[in-house]
């Protein structure tokens, strides 16, 4: 069976990014607007998870702070012009979500911009260059983040200003006639095609996480990352069902599109079973792994070897990048031994805390670690000997013990001469202490970032850089465009979709009105 339908706008995902861009649309008055959404609610990778929002100031000294925080960051291979936009919109954030959607937010980190990029970006976890303003966090709701609650009341707010939505309606394929884009198609969940008439179209369908075949293709994950992956351990740990498969990606590159790296984005994990409750929850842990895991402790390859400074292990998006680009199977090794794990009974290092939660004291550890062993966890064990942990882990054991012995050295004479890390941080590893412990830890995050690049007016641009007329995009799928190509030490943020879905918005609103953007 076929349908037609028409409309002015078209958007696909209704995440932030496409959230965003159906908010800035239906601002420009005039407009048909529909929002088609393969999840059969309101979806998105990251609009389930954030707990905050970072917002640059609209003042002259913080929208040029950021604008050069961003472009170091992205080492210069971003769109300066995007950057400039993006840090903009990002003033936004306060009116729309607090006054407009009345979300609250209890605690306000006001960061002075002459200090922009000087600290952990949203307070701990993110690299430095994401310190570019002031962080809200916000109050959800029951088991809720409070990016869903805002992005729900958006949704009910665009639904009375006329926007249509379409659940359970993926859009496959684009309609390029002439050089433009005049449609799409969409299929309802009974197979029903509908052919999509628009006088644009706004890809924001996230990343590629919930398709693990287009993921290795791509050579985005490995051989044993997959195994984890297929085991139950959710490693990506965006919502499992959340339909963030790759549609947009794969539409845009048919009709010429040109493509960016994706990669991996964020916070490391250790896979369940036995680490977080259920499949889909990820911020309901059921134990302490997680705080333990980002403590700056030893950490080593499977040759053994250590790969970065350990301190790192407060930036989640440098140390899932470390381990992707210095680990054989994407894969690092955490080893401490009973002196440690008897200092964390006692307290977490200071500044080393579950992102942005508090750390708090990690009590029976050797106890939560085997009730997650007994649910089948293969990514965690502590044993008296550093030969068992090398045995069961399938680390090198000549090679470790000789890594061990400098980093034991290092710690005796207060300098880390391989790494630099700060001599209070170098736990020493010795097995008369009583007990060895190990946790696998693998390159993680909440979705993928990449694939798709646009230009300062999120138009998206074809292999000879040029803008594909009437196509745009915004949100993970465009990130390689603001943080860099490819975006590997950044995370999915708010920061990033939101900005480039309004402004995906407003340049389709004033393609399809007539208006030019330069």
């Amino acid at each position: 069976m076929k349908k037609v339908m028409e409309t002015d706008v078209a958007v696909m995902g209704s995440g932030v990014a496409g959230m965003g861009a159906a908010y800035k649309l239906a601002k420009a008055g005039g407009l048909k607007v529909a929002v088609f959404e393969k999840y059969p609610a309101q979806g998105g990778a990251v609009s389930n998870c954030p707990m905050c929002f970072c917002s640059t100031p609209d003042t002259p000294e913080a929208q040029k702070s950021a604008y050069e925080v961003l472009c170091r960051f992205s080492n210069y291979s971003a769109n300066m012009g995007l950057i400039s936009k993006v840090v903009k919109y990002s003033s936004e954030f306060p009116d729309i979500f607090l006054k407009q959607l009345k979300i609250e937010a209890p605690m306000v980190v006001n960061r002075p911009p002459e200090d922009y990029g000087n600290q952990r970006g949203y307070t701990m976890g993110h690299a430095n260059g994401l310190d570019v303003g002031d962080i809200y966090f916000l109050q959800g709701r029951g088991q809720g983040h409070g990016m869903a609650l805002a992005l729900f009341r958006m949704r009910l707010m665009l639904e009375k200003q006329g926007v249509k939505f379409y659940f359970s309606t993926p859009i496959k394929k684009i309609i390029r006639e002439n050089g433009k884009v005049t449609g799409a198609i969409a299929y309802e969940k009974d197979g029903t095609e509908v052919i999509i008439k628009c006088k644009a179209l706004i890809v924001a369908s996230g990343g590629i996480s919930g398709n693990l075949e287009m993921m290795k293709e791509l050579g985005v994950v490995k051989t044993k990352y997959e195994e984890a992956y297929q085991d139950g351990g959710q490693v990506l740990i965006t919502f499992p069902d959340s339909c963030q498969d790759g549609d947009g990606q794969k539409a845009v590159w048919e009709i010429g599109g040109k493509k960016t790296g994706i990669v991996i984005s964020a916070d490391p994990q250790v896979p369940n079973p036995g680490v977080r409750i259920g499949k889909n929850t990820p911020w309901l842990v059921a134990n302490q792994t997680k705080i333990v895991t980002e403590q700056p402790y030893l950490r080593v390859n499977e040759f053994g070897k250590r790969f970065i400074n350990e301190e790192m292990s407060s930036n989640h998006t440098a140390m899932s990048t470390a381990i992707i680009e210095n680990n054989t199977n994407m894969a690092c090794y955490m080893i401490f031994d009973e002196d440690t794990a008897r200092a964390l009974s006692e307290k977490v290092e200071d500044g080393y805390v579950y992102f942005i939660f508090k750390g708090v004291k990690v009590e029976n550890l050797r106890g939560q670690m085997d009730e997650a062993i007994a649910k089948g966890n293969r990514h965690m064990c502590h044993f008296d000997t550093i030969h068992e942990v090398c045995e069961y882990m399938g680390i090198s054991e000549k090679n470790l013990k000789e890594t061990i012995a400098k980093y034991n050295h290092a710690s005796e004479i207060g300098y880390d001469e391989a790494f630099q890390t700060n001599p209070k941080y170098i736990k020493p590893v010795r097995e008369e202490s009583g007990h060895i412990y190990c946790y696998r830890i693998l390159a993680g995050g909440y979705d993928t970032l990449g694939g798709l690049a646009i230009d300062e007016n999120a138009n998206i641009i074809d292999e000879n850089n040029c803008p594909i007329e009437g196509l745009y995009a915004g949100g993970d799928m465009a990130t390689a465009s603001l943080y860099g190509n490819p975006p590997s030490n950044a995370g999915g943020t708010v920061y990033g979709a939101m900005p480039t879905g309004m402004l995906a918005g407003d340049s389709a609103a004033a393609y399809v009105k007539g208006a030019d953007r330069v």
